[in-house]
């Protein structure tokens, strides 16, 4: 028989070929194509090993896991009529299918964080971990069975060794041990434990065993393809629409500011912007009155990544190449505004403004980290009141307003080598913008009060753009910011400004 002829045949061809002792044997290659036993067992070990890699850069930590649990798939599902115990290996990969593939389309969402940190999922970790277990214990059971109607002796100490790896890796993660040794002595350990389980299956091969693979009507590439179609539109579902906040826009009312007409004239009287001053809220701009005098520093931020210019310089005879940085624009305006009300202590409100000059594109989250007057000088300031702000947009000749999605404290945490652990409370607020806006803008507002005499008024304002929708794992600009995270290479960056000046019986000092 000539080769092709090898390639088309089936299993059942193949078995009734060997039975009949035929001198003429298959090339290798073909053996391992035909041979079900080799075939859907490598799939299976091929899975455990990947299933257990862990690799957090490229996103392989959710590729190659991917890739190891349809394997295991694959290959359980051949097996699964030779005993009762790789049946079972089966049905817990399909439970752990239905568990894992919907994770990874979830994770290109926003949502992910948060249903994560729910105690049902919680719960379904653990049930998976259960199964993990379960199905090792099946595989062993699965390899006795086949040794002792293979009439070899039952060894299978290598899925032993497979849970027992599995169950100390638990514990380990468990008390966060991050010493190297261990975690390199496990590793060889772990490549050991597959050397072994392949030698149990070249054991079985050796000897001559053969299955007889479970009546198949779907083919394997026809589940790797099923698979994949799913997981292709949940990614472009889950991009599409779960990476924006749900905003509530509505159209702004053109007589907002009729009863404070007179306390708006006196603040632009006093130097206060007026395109700043049209998105105040009546309320903010209430909270004014009675101003003696205002503060503004305005600064025109560019966001878009630079680009290298090289040039020709120098004289005729010595000519050489310069190359220098240059940003295209400078997208991003930030207004920063402070007014002193009148009263027996001295009283400031703070305004940051930010208004976008050209469109970056908007592809989900947005947000605004604020560092408080009183965050880092509360024995000079405290807050005397609470934090207000919007956000705003034109389309077609009208504008848009919404509150933020979110706006209020939360605690981060930073660790630094020369500070250690500290925790901070700080001011966020959370929004998205429609990509289909103009004109995208909004403000934040807080007063503060004066507790001690001679200190600066020194008021932080961190904004983060996302600039690209590709990310993954999906997270939102606040948590991107949370984890003190200033590297601008990802999905996001952010433009640090702040409002500051020393108040004296004389005026303001402005600090550039």
């Amino acid at each position: 028989m000539n080769k092709r002829e090898w390639e088309t045949m089936s299993d059942n061809d193949f078995e009734i070929i060997l039975e009949s002792s035929v001198s003429e044997l298959p090339p290798d290659d073909i053996v391992a194509e035909v041979t079900p036993w080799k075939k859907s067992m490598n799939h299976v070990l091929v899975g455990v090993a990947l299933n257990a890699i862990t690799l957090n850069f490229w996103c392989l930590n959710y590729i190659l896991p991917g890739i190891g649990t349809v394997l295991q798939l694959l290959g359980f599902r051949a097996l699964r009529n030779e005993n009762k115990w790789f049946k079972t290996c089966f049905i817990i990969t399909i439970i752990r299918s239905i568990y894992f593939f919907p994770l990874l389309i979830l994770n290109t969402t926003i949502m992910q964080s948060a249903i994560y940190a729910t105690p049902f999922v919680s719960m379904l970790t653990i049930a998976n971990l259960v199964l993990v277990f379960m199905e090792f214990i099946g595989l062993w059971r699965g390899f006795i069975s086949i040794q002792q109607k293979a009439g070899l002796s039952p060894h299978a100490g290598g899925v032993v060794a497979l849970i027992v790896w599995y169950a100390f890796m638990c514990v380990l993660a468990l008390i966060q041990y991050i010493w190297l040794i261990i975690a390199g002595a496990m590793v060889i350990g772990y490549i050991f434990i597959i050397c072994n389980l392949c030698k149990l299956s070249e054991e079985l091969d050796e000897a001559g065993y053969m299955i007889h693979p479970a009546h198949i009507m779907v083919s394997d590439y026809c589940v790797v393809a099923a698979i994949s179609v799913f997981l292709a539109i949940g990614f472009v579902c889950g991009y599409a629409f779960g990476g924006s906040y749900p905003m509530k826009w509505t159209k702004q009312d053109i007589t907002e500011h009729t009863e404070v007409e007179k306390i708006q004239s006196h603040l632009i009287e006093l130097g206060f912007p007026e395109d700043v001053l049209n998105d105040l809220t009546a309320e903010d701009i209430a909270s004014c009155e009675g101003a003696a005098q205002v503060v503004v520093d305005v600064t025109e931020e560019t966001v878009s990544d630079e680009r290298n210019v090289t040039a020709e310089s120098g004289r005729k005879n010595d000519r050489h190449m310069v190359q220098d940085t240059v940003y295209d624009a400078k997208e991003l305006r930030i207004t920063g505004v402070g007014v002193q009300i009148l009263g027996e202590r001295e009283q400031w409100i703070i305004f940051h403004h930010f208004v976008w000059m050209t469109d970056p594109g908007f592809y989900g989250t947005e947000s605004i980290q604020l560092w408080p007057v009183y965050r880092d000088t509360s024995e000079g300031w405290r807050s005397a009141g609470e934090i207000t702000g919007r956000v705003l947009y034109d389309k077609n000749g009208k504008t848009f307003v919404s509150d933020f999605y979110s706006l209020g404290s939360e605690t981060v945490t930073s660790n630094t080598m020369i500070w250690g652990e500290q925790n901070n409370i700080d001011v966020f607020a959370t929004f998205s913008m429609p990509r289909n806006s103009e004109h995208q803008r909004g403000y934040v507002a807080y007063p503060v009060v004066e507790v001690q005499d001679d200190f600066i008024i020194s008021s932080w304002f961190n904004y983060t753009h996302q600039k690209t929708w590709f990310q993954y794992p999906a997270m939102t600009a606040m948590e991107k910011r949370m984890t003190n995270d200033w590297n601008d290479t990802g999905a996001f960056k952010t433009i640090q400004d702040a409002l500051q000046f020393y108040p004296t019986d004389e005026g303001v000092e402005l600090i550039n």
